[in-house]
């Protein structure tokens, strides 16, 4: 179970992140791939937190991976995200 803090420590950090991935579509491909790398380090040190891996399959699906989007969409279903 994800610890309160470590879910703020998260939200905190990485909210600016979350907003710049829905506007992915007027950013180039390189930040696209800092976003991913980004999520994928943030999923490391959180696994629990379902947000990530929501956000990571937006990124994947800006990026046109849509067969790691749709692992990464079922990962945050599986750990409770709504999406």
């Amino acid at each position: 179970m994800q610890s309160p803090a470590r879910s703020q420590y998260m939200n905190e950090n990485y909210s600016s992140l979350f907003s710049a991935t829905n506007r992915l579509d007027t950013v180039n491909s390189d930040a696209a791939e800092t976003a991913l790398s980004a999520y994928e380090q943030a999923i490391f040190l959180a696994p629990r937190e379902a947000v990530l891996y929501y956000h990571k399959g937006q990124v994947l699906e800006q990026l046109g991976r849509t067969t790691e989007a749709k692992a990464a969409y079922t990962e945050a279903r599986l750990l409770g995200h709504r999406c």
